[in-house]
């Protein structure tokens, strides 16, 4: 199935490619899917272990980095939690199929390539070089439909068996505006809503997050917590509070670099960026 479409400067009908379930399952049966084809599901990582297409890779990002993603100046590779399946997508986007998934996703129609980051993603492959499609009807069809070719992680032994870093799924977001790329100060103090004013979910994700090699993003929490630390090798801490204690600063095995930033809509950060870039 294709929708022609067009954005002004580019025909993007390639990019709206598809497949459908019925197509996919046979792939499934024939044993020739799994080494032929990269499943990419862009769901929620909680919806992803809950149930998933068999050899499916969970793609998630976290929400401050959806503005890179937009811009283009985001690797599909860089937004993979899992190393395993990162080096797997390396190693198969420009040889193999790519198929992309959301949950319920059927006609392109509805939504369009701008706003949305499913759209965006399928245009991000296919400008890596990957031949991308995406599944009509997305997980929901195909577990309707064949629900043998989905499988869960919860059934592991190991409780614990949760990826290196948390991050927010895919699938319910959307892209704002080009207009709306810059910092949000139209949006009211305490309103906890995304660019189109819904509602964010309630499950935000767990910290430490990895931006980039050897950077993370994390909460106090995190920063108070020695097995954290340990765990990802993290010896600098830019603390940005106004009143949290370093807490580990007479050690000597931390370095820290406080910025006092207040929690408000209404601050503006880019005053800050020169001293903490220069302590990263």
């Amino acid at each position: 199935m294709k929708i022609h479409l067009w954005n002004g400067s580019r025909d993007v009908t390639e990019i709206m490619s598809s497949k459908s379930v019925e197509w996919l399952q046979e792939e499934l049966e024939s044993g020739l899917g799994v080494s032929s084809l990269l499943l990419l599901d862009c769901r929620s990582h909680e919806l992803y272990e809950s149930s998933h297409i068999e050899s499916a890779i969970n793609l998630a990002i976290p929400g401050l980095m959806l503005r890179r993603l937009k811009k283009g100046n985001l690797p599909i590779r860089s937004i993979i939690p899992n190393n395993e399946d990162k080096e797997k997508f390396v190693k198969r986007c420009k040889t193999d199929m790519v198929l992309l998934y959301d949950e319920a996703t059927t006609d392109w129609q509805e939504t369009g390539v701008a706003s949305s980051v499913l759209g965006l993603l399928l245009q991000k492959l296919r400008d890596e070089g990957c031949k991308a499609f995406y599944l009509e009807g997305g997980f929901n069809k195909f577990q309707t439909e064949y629900p043998e070719h989905c499988e869960t992680n919860l059934d592991c032994s190991c409780p614990s068996s949760s990826p290196p870093a948390s991050v927010l799924g895919l699938g319910g977001l959307r892209i704002s505006s080009d207009c709306s790329d810059g910092e949000s100060s139209d949006r009211e103090p305490g309103s906890a809503t995304d660019s189109e004013g819904s509602p964010l979910p309630n499950n935000q994700p767990a910290f430490p997050v990895q931006i980039l090699p050897y950077l993370y993003l994390g909460c106090a929490k995190d920063s108070a917590n020695l097995d954290v630390l340990g765990k990802y090798n993290i010896k600098y801490i830019l603390n940005v509070t106004p009143n949290l204690p370093n807490m580990f600063e007479h050690d000597g095995d931390f370095k820290y670099k406080q910025i006092p930033i207040s929690d408000h809509w209404s601050q503006n950060l880019s005053q800050f960026f020169p001293e903490a870039i220069s302590f990263i």
